[in-house]
């Protein structure tokens, strides 16, 4: 168990993001349990040997773990740069955990709302406890390797370079900003407020714009017959019904999901992948919040669960900071987003 245990350890619960955004595989993957700004006084207080479960809404507890000290800290803030981007959310607290986990989540009862709490039901300790003696104990990944900034003016080069019109760039670089101005400002006042459609009409088609993407070849809302609307539809040609109101399939080339502030990005491209089943010839689709994009190219006939490419606008990176060794950054996000990229 962990290097240092407490004759009387504290016990915690915490949780690990939320539907649409879960983080406990990388908690457990890396041996770490980590949150947001507000919660990081209280990740502070938890000491080596403590007990750490591992919830999942107010029923489950996924994992137990006893936290310990690797190299001299036990918790801490703001040293881990890549905890700064979970698909835009911050969450820089952390502290250090050998988890122990079971076949199946196990049903508890006394679990609270809270992100990050001390507990002290006798049910919640016993679980901890006989959990630490019955569930194996998990091997310990690498924390992702560091990534690069981009700053602005790479990404205008790339973009010129690979067929974006010179006298675009500046209105490219002028839509970034007030992007930035306008998702920062939601994100800090209203970020639960925020809702689908003005991520797409604020955030999302105007870059489409600025990249080059005309409006006609734009549409909202696109009926798919067996999964709903489509947020946006990306075509090759203007689009168009034929005279008998049916729409040629081959020329929706991409298709974007958007999601509301609250909500993760980790299920939406599954959403888009419905969709893209009735468009052939879409080869690509996007999941995005208005300043986060992943990309999932189609790959044969399907598309794969991991994204090709992920951009922040709000801090891009060379690589994705989640999985920097496997998944391109914002470089390959906006070559894929250019309109020849995919006609």
């Amino acid at each position: 168990m962990g290097d240092e245990a407490s004759s009387s350890p504290n016990y915690w619960q915490v949780a690990a993001g939320s539907i649409g955004r879960d983080y406990s595989d990388d908690f457990l993957r890396y041996g770490l349990a980590f949150v947001g700004e507000p919660q990081i006084p209280y990740i502070k207080q938890v000491q080596p040997g403590d007990r750490i479960l591992l919830k999942r809404g107010l029923t489950q507890v996924v994992a137990v773990g006893v936290a310990e000290t690797r190299d001299g800290t036990c918790s801490g803030a703001e040293d881990k740069r890549w905890l700064y981007d979970y698909d835009g959310w911050e969450l820089p607290g952390y502290c250090h955990v050998e988890w122990h986990r079971g076949d199946t989540p196990q049903t508890a009862t006394g679990l609270t709302r809270a992100t990050i709490q001390r507990v002290w039901k006798p049910e919640l300790v016993n679980l901890a406890e006989s959990a630490l003696v019955t569930w194996a104990s998990l091997p310990r990944a690498p924390e992702p390797a560091p990534t690069r900034a981009v700053e602005d003016e790479e990404i205008i080069k790339t973009l010129v370079g690979d067929g974006l019109r010179p006298g675009a760039a500046e209105e490219l670089t002028a839509t970034i900003r007030r992007i930035r101005l306008l998702a920062g400002y939601h994100a800090k006042f209203t970020w639960n407020e925020v809702n689908e459609a003005e991520v797409r009409t604020f955030l999302v088609v105007p870059l489409l714009l600025a990249l080059g993407w005309p409006e006609q070849n734009i549409k909202l809302e696109l009926s798919a017959q067996a999964a709903g609307r489509i947020d946006v539809a990306c075509f090759g040609r203007p689009y168009r019904r034929d005279e008998g109101g049916h729409i040629n399939t081959e020329d929706c080339v991409l298709i974007v999901e958007c999601k509301d502030f609250r909500s993760g990005l980790d299920y939406a491209h599954g959403q888009g992948k419905g969709y893209a089943r009735e468009f052939p010839a879409a080869r690509a689709v996007v999941a995005t919040n208005g300043w986060c994009y992943k990309v999932y190219p189609r790959e044969e006939n399907d598309f794969s669960d991991r994204p090709a490419a992920y951009l922040n606008l709000l801090w891009p990176q060379d690589r994705y900071p989640r999985d920097p060794d496997k998944v391109a950054g914002a470089l390959e996000v906006v070559k894929l987003l250019l309109p020849h990229a995919w006609r």
